[in-house]
């Protein structure tokens, strides 16, 4: 699906590249999606409705089938996973396992079929989980992406009105959800709320907590995780019944955060252990760059560029540190940079941008530009006019410079879904800078530029 605030013409490019890529000869899609498209050469387009009224020869042999995933695009361009069957397989077993499915476990999900968290984690992990190995049986109910974005609170009715027991969205839902409460509802059925695809913040747990405590809802079905397109989906996870839990982290002396100043650490929940079958290290003491390893680690990218180093870790990009054998992650090696000789780590600025009053909860973007601190933040509806707004930005940049010491050079504000997010509800910083660069964001008045 086109993430929001995606630029028609790119869109039209990514599915040429995606088809060019994996060689696909068909593209199957929601027929509303057609026109967004040119006509492509040896690519033959379906509808869903024309795909469902095709027969052909199949096979059961896992072998038989190769996916090409794509990652989801918020730091660089979409790249290309190519997963053979045998470890979409290992991966859907090691889900299924961790989640402890049984007879009488139901799913409910808005997620999209597009997405890696989507189609692995709720989908196909679902079917696998039907079988006479685990559940003996489940319903799956499915919901559409805009339904839930028109009303969170249709979700959690669904999960309600079908008695769903495991439900699976990103940090972002759950915030809408709690802010968006609608009726009230009887959760008390639910037992395995996956959260992953993004940041997770532990405010946002413990405010939807709150919110539908009187609903009988149970904190310890949050279960954090973490993965991504390379491995299939999933690689840690919290385990069934135990309270999610977040740790204070602190800048280390060889810490890429060290340096800057911050006065104080922040709480990064745990996204939970290995997965059975499935190894997490990281690269160097405290915190470094994620490495993983397990049975579901694709062998190369559609380039043909490999993934794990000759000793089959794959390099991840990602910072995190562990603790108790729990993974934490902090964000990307790409979102280190040097603003005036120093190091700024961008979910520091976010962070603590993020606690100030009328910004938007996970709407928040730190980028470089020219050796300086921008700042790009979606601010709440009462706080978009310009005097609010001016004040707003001088509150963000004073809590910028008493937190960390360094002085945005500018601080930006836009109205609500002004910034370009992945499907999973991921900014998508590349595009962002270009929008900027362009003038494609719509800048409030106030703002300071």
């Amino acid at each position: 699906m086109p993430p929001r605030g995606a630029d028609p013409d790119w869109y039209a490019r990514f599915i040429q590249r995606m088809c060019a890529a994996t060689g696909a000869e068909k593209m199957l899609m929601d027929a509303s999606l057609l026109p967004l498209l040119p006509p492509m050469e040896k690519v033959a387009f379906l509808s869903f409705e024309d795909a469902l009224a095709l027969r052909g020869p199949s096979t059961a042999d896992p072998g038989a089938f190769t996916l090409t995933q794509f990652t989801s695009g918020s730091t660089a361009e979409p790249k290309g996973v190519v997963l053979p069957g045998d470890k979409i397989v290992a991966n859907l077993r090691a889900i299924v396992e961790w989640l402890e499915i049984a007879p009488g476990d139901h799913v409910c999900t808005w997620l999209p079929l597009s997405h890696d968290m989507g189609l692995m984690g709720t989908f196909l992990g679902s079917l696998t989980a039907a079988g006479d190995t685990w559940a003996h049986g489940l319903d799956l109910v499915l919901m559409t992406p805009q339904g839930f974005l028109r009303s969170p609170a249709r979700w959690l009715s669904a999960c309600e009105e079908f008695g769903a027991t495991i439900t699976v969205a990103p940090n972002y839902a759950y915030d809408m959800a709690a802010r968006r409460r609608g009726p009230a509802h009887d959760l008390g059925r639910l037992r395995t709320c996956v959260v992953g695809a993004e940041p997770i913040r532990a405010e946002s747990l413990e405010r939807f907590s709150q919110v539908f405590q009187d609903s009988g809802f149970d904190p310890t079905a949050f279960r954090p995780a973490y993965g991504m397109a390379e491995t299939a989906l999933a690689v840690t996870g919290t385990r069934l019944g135990v309270h999610w839990h977040a740790t204070e982290i602190e800048p280390l002396p060889d810490d890429p955060r060290a340096g800057t100043g911050a006065a104080q650490g922040y709480l990064v929940v745990s996204s939970g252990a290995p997965l059975p079958g499935y190894e997490v290290r990281i690269d160097g003491d405290g915190i470094g760059e994620i490495l993983v390893k397990g049975p579901s680690v694709a062998d190369s990218y559609a380039s043909g560029a490999p993934l794990p180093d000759a000793d089959g870790w794959f390099h991840t990009r990602d910072l995190g540190v562990l603790h108790d054998g729990q993974l934490h992650v902090l964000g990307r090696t790409d979102d280190v940079f040097q603003v005036a000789g120093r190091n700024i780590y961008a979910l520091d600025v976010e962070v603590y941008a993020g606690e100030v009053t009328g910004v938007r909860s996970g709407r928040v973007v730190a980028i470089p530009e020219n050796g300086d601190l921008t700042l790009v933040a979606e601010c709440e509806p009462d706080f978009c006019d310009r005097d609010s707004a001016h004040r707003l930005a001088q509150t963000l940049k004073q809590q910028i410079v008493a937190r960390l010491g360094v002085a945005p050079r500018r601080v930006l504000l836009t109205r609500r879904g002004a910034l370009p997010m992945t499907s999973s509800g991921k900014i998508r910083r590349k595009p962002l800078v270009t929008a900027l660069q362009s003038s494609q964001v719509k800048i409030l008045a106030g703002s300071l530029e």
